[in-house]
């Protein structure tokens, strides 16, 4: 018979031997299944959808773990494949980073990491970029995706969960099994159209096609996605689920259809063009059921035919169209303007107002008038005019003195301050636009390239027509005689246009070079040597890095 001091040492020992067992056998468990935890669902625009525990909107990945219990601490995530051990899992909450087996498990990536132990410390971006998972040797990466621009609160993810396809979800399924469901069908219109365009807007690729106008009066907004549309008594064509930022109309807004017979260029073109002698549209719902008729006459050549108000059964010619506005709109001619410096990579460079190194635009005046540039409107996507708008109740802030300067923050974070604006700016290039308040008239607009950490891009001089790069940058001050980058390496670093490129498009490089195209897991896409690469069709939508030389690499997105 044990003692009662012999027993108690026992039942100690055995107690340690168990919890050895069930430690072993989890962790057995989990290095079985790691290889099979997988990135299930992404949100990289969080406007309406969950909110976390601080009932703040912020980005979100899925994860899905089909095998045992596994705990991701220890884990890494990262949005660059460069720096794969971007973010560690941190080990101090089991509660909120381990996965059940079954079991769906989010982390929301808001550069919030004092909020718990699923907040990372990065944001994503809804221009698309790479979220890879990596063991925690910090090497090994268990799952990594690629995903392509996004539209707020529309999730990219897996059709089913685990599957090897992805999709977009309008409603989104954080947490749950993947399944798509279709949203309800809602009224829409068709409000303007323009059968022979001559000098109005361009597509994405710069041509002049007819377009139609379609006008979302909802209070929210309509991913026209899986709508359909026909042309007089053709086959109704489905606008395709591929790319939703340029198939939703946002509440109370517009949504331009290209009709090009070019759908091979994207989503919003349609087979179809239309005819200078006039016509009947037919707008169908995702189930197919008539949301719109809409019949046009003849019209000349850069004169459309519309409804007037928006959405009304009147209708009436217009001699200057109004895409993406209201077909009332009122011109509001802008002041002397220009876009004249800024900065799309601040590593080091400039503080903002919340005393963090974020993107900026500089706004000059010219004129010997001070201009108030309330009501104005900013934006990095000619497709979406209307995107940050300069607050009106602030004449203290918004006014630009004759010859002065204002600079807005492209940080995408609207709480820091009345100057910061709803979007970021990427350095890889693209558009700059500042428009007058009827949000339709340009004032001043650039298309620029790749762009470098703490290198300022701005014209030569304030208010002159060609731009260089400054290694001294000016924010709020003259451009006059700030130091220009001119070493001959930097003046020749290659750069590439457009970017993001539309599946099939050309992608341009601002010279010739021996050229590799990579996916974001290493594998070589592409190879050849010269100035443009045209094989981009059948590329899936995602991000990809291209090395020119053997040397240099950057990043570009693909989009359909």
């Amino acid at each position: 018979m044990l003692s009662k001091a012999e027993y108690s040492l026992l039942l100690t020992f055995v107690k340690a031997a168990l919890q050895l067992i069930v430690f072993g056998f989890f962790s057995l468990i989990s290095l079985a299944v790691s290889g099979q935890v997988f990135i299930n669902e992404i949100l990289a625009g969080n406007q309406n959808d969950i909110q976390d525990p601080f009932f703040q909107h912020e980005d979100w990945v899925e994860i899905y773990n089909p095998g045992g219990i596994l705990n991701l601490a220890g884990y890494y995530f990262s949005d660059d494949p460069d720096s794969l051990d971007k973010w560690q899992v941190p080990a101090t909450n089991a509660g909120l980073t381990t996965a059940l087996p079954g079991d769906h498990i989010i982390f929301f990536f808001d550069n919030d990491p004092e909020q718990g132990e699923n907040h990372g410390t990065f944001r994503l971006s809804t221009d698309g970029e790479s979220v890879i998972l990596t063991a925690p040797d910090g090497v090994t990466v268990i799952d990594s995706i690629s995903f392509p621009h996004q539209q707020r609160d529309i999730s990219y993810g897996r059709a089913c969960d685990g599957c090897d396809s992805w999709i977009f979800f309008d409603i989104t399924t954080p947490e749950a099994s993947n399944e798509y469901v279709q949203p309800e069908t809602q009224q829409v219109y068709i409000n303007e159209v323009l059968a022979v365009n001559e000098n109005g807007i361009t597509d994405e690729i710069g041509d002049f096609e007819g377009w139609i106008e379609i006008f979302n009066p909802n209070p929210q907004q309509v991913n026209l996605a899986a709508y359909a549309i026909a042309h007089n008594d053709g086959t109704p064509h489905v606008i395709p689920s591929i790319d939703p930022p340029v198939t939703v109309a946002e509440e109370d807004d517009y949504r331009i259809l290209w009709a090009d017979a070019g759908v091979e260029e994207g989503a919003n073109h349609l087979p179809f063009e239309l005819s200078p002698e006039g016509g009947t549209l037919t707008l169908y719902g995702p189930d197919m059921v008539v949301v719109d008729t809409y019949s046009y006459p003849a019209l000349q050549a850069g004169v459309s035919w519309g409804r007037i108000p928006d959405g009304n059964a009147n209708s009436q010619e217009f001699s200057i169209p109004t895409p993406r506005m209201p077909n009332d709109l009122v011109i509001i001619q802008p002041e002397l303007l220009f876009i004249n410096e800024f900065i799309a990579d601040n590593v080091s460079d400039t503080l903002d107002t919340a005393l963090e190194y974020e993107d900026w635009i500089e706004i000059y005046n010219p004129n010997d008038y001070a201009v108030d540039l309330g009501g104005y409107w900013l934006t990095d996507n000619p497709q979406n005019p209307m995107k940050w708008q300069v607050p009106t109740n602030r004449p203290d802030s918004s006014v630009i003195p004759a010859g002065g300067y204002l600079l807005f923050f492209a940080d995408k974070q609207q709480s820091e301050g009345w100057n910061h604006m709803n979007f970021r700016l990427n350095n890889a290039g693209e558009w700059i636009e500042l428009r007058s308040p009827d949000g339709f008239t340009l004032a001043d607009g650039l298309q620029y390239g790749q762009q470098y950490a703490d290198t300022s891009f701005g014209r030569g001089f304030d208010g002159a027509d060609y731009w260089v790069y400054f290694t001294e940058t000016t924010p709020e001050y003259s451009n006059n005689g700030a130091e220009v980058n001119v070493a001959e390496e930097e003046k020749t670093t290659p750069m590439i246009w457009p970017n993001p490129v539309v599946s099939g498009q050309t992608l341009y490089l601002s010279e010739a070079s021996e050229w590799r195209v990579f996916s974001m897991t290493g594998n070589l896409i592409g190879s050849g040597i010269g100035a443009c690469i045209s094989g981009t069709s059948g590329w899936p939508p995602g991000a990809y890095i291209l090395e020119l030389n053997r040397k240099r690499r950057m990043r570009f997105v693909v989009t359909r």
